[in-house]
């Protein structure tokens, strides 16, 4: 069974989204559409506008979706716990957060995943990321007025590095960044993990300003992380995609002001899960990398930062549907329950009209034979009965040969001849012999009717 997934990448300066078809045998790519945002101070109104084209523009019907929101809007924190159990650090967190962000903890939708690093003094490493429920309630609403009810929120380019990772030949430390026109995230990968996130703002007045700013906060946090983390992090390559990536000759001057690889990632070509792409010739990966990263996340159920959690979770099937499954279930109830009684009536009925009927039998067994007193089976006795008086039928004794009298005229007109005329005065059937007695015209008529009864198969002397 095929599903539709709708990865939504929401930011600042653009708004993307594709629709891929993901099925047993192959996953395409549906639709697709990147709106650049240029006013960036009425949010919501733009964001409006730019998902009314969307739904204008692709058909997201029916659709599982995947939305990211700009990772400048959250914090991140490295922390260390001494649990490793979820539920315990979840409880903890709040604590540990409150004394290092910005505003109250209450405020604040948090979300976490461990690092698979190597303990210090029974401390395990974490990144939690929080987001302020004013600023995801006012995303989600604006979504809901579109009816898109996103399954996961999580941190804009997170889904891209997560791709990254799972699906790029990389090296063991290198760096994921994703760039927009005045903002960039930086994530370290360590051992295939992401093991810190940070948003910085970069300049944009001019292109050597940008690479210079974009440069200068790459080591700024390459710098934080090994403070942080403790380790000698040398970053053996970076990987780079986002709508700020217009200029062809970024990459290569980036490289030259990091000293390390540099290379634009391709989600579609080196992933090579889609078999269909129905625009192909209008597909940018700088656009749409993040987008389908989103919708990938969904495809290959891979955990990671999601927000929908407390008064953001998504609804559950249950929940959804909950009012419909009720009034089904109280007419299936009510549909059973008249099925119940029309069985119960019935099997009443029925059972009434049985009761008449063997009365009725048994009425007309005692009629019949008054002389039986013990009445077990009268249906079966009765048959008894009737057998035995077939027996004895039109006979004055009882005799082993049964024979009927029936049989004894039926002989008797067959044996005389048509010929003889003759009139039969008297009959007598006994159950030793029959005696005949008549008038006829001649001795030899009357030799002839004694020879032809003598040829009688009925075995009684006439």
């Amino acid at each position: 069974m095929s599903r539709k997934i709708l990865g939504l990448d929401i930011r600042h300066d653009a708004v993307s989204a594709v629709v891929v078809k993901s099925g047993i045998k192959e996953t395409d790519i549906e639709a697709h559409v990147h709106i650049p945002i240029s006013n960036h101070i009425y949010m919501e109104t733009v964001l409006a506008a730019s998902l009314k084209t969307i739904v204008e523009k692709i058909d997201i019907s029916g659709s599982v979706c995947v939305a990211s929101f700009p990772a400048n809007e959250i914090s991140y924190r490295n922390i260390q716990v001494p649990f490793k159990g979820r539920k315990k650090i979840k409880k903890i967190l709040p604590y540990e957060l409150e004394p290092t962000v910005p505003f109250p903890i209450d405020d604040l939708i948090i979300d976490f995943y461990t690092l698979d690093l190597d303990d210090v003094a029974n401390r395990h490493n974490l990144i939690a990321a929080a987001i302020e429920k004013s600023r995801l309630q006012a995303y989600l609403e604006t979504l809901a007025s579109f009816n898109i009810e996103p399954e996961i929120v999580t941190v804009g380019g997170y889904p891209a590095a997560l791709c990254a990772a799972n699906h790029l030949n990389i090296h063991e430390n290198w760096l994921f960044v994703d760039i927009d026109t005045n903002q960039s995230t930086l994530f370290a990968i360590l051992s295939r993990g992401i093991c810190l996130i940070r948003s910085f703002p970069i300049r944009s007045d001019a292109r050597s300003f940008e690479m210079e700013s974009l440069c200068t906060n790459i080591w700024h946090t390459l710098y934080a992380l090994e403070e942080i983390m403790g380790l000698d992090f040398k970053p053996e390559g970076v990987f780079i995609t986002g709508c700020g990536l217009n200029n062809s000759g970024f990459d290569q001057d980036m490289e030259q002001n990091l000293g390390f690889p540099v290379k634009r990632t391709d989600f579609v070509r080196d992933t090579g899960i889609i078999k269909k792409h129905a625009d192909s010739q209008l597909w940018n990966p700088q656009q749409m990398d993040n987008s389908f990263s989103l919708a990938l996340m969904e495809i290959e159920g891979t955990n990671g930062l999601n927000f929908r959690k407390g008064p953001f979770a998504a609804k559950k099937f249950w929940e959804e549907h909950k009012n419909n499954l009720i009034k089904t279930g109280i007419l299936a109830g009510v549909v059973l329950m008249l099925a119940f009684f029309n069985v119960v009536f019935d099997s009443y009925f029925m059972g009434k009209k049985l009761t008449v009927l063997n009365n009725q039998i048994t009425d007309v067994f005692t009629s019949t034979f008054p002389d039986v007193k013990k009445i077990v089976d009268p249906l079966q006795q009765m048959r008894i009965k009737i057998q035995e008086a077939r027996k004895n039928a039109l006979l004055p004794g009882v005799t082993d040969n049964n024979i009927r009298a029936i049989d004894i005229l039926n002989n008797i007109s067959k044996l005389i001849s048509k010929n003889i005329d003759v009139n039969f005065t008297r009959l007598v059937i006994g159950a030793e012999n029959t005696v005949i007695s008549g008038d006829t015209d001649t001795f030899n008529s009357v030799d002839g009717i004694k020879n032809g009864l003598e040829k009688s198969d009925v075995k009684s002397p006439i």
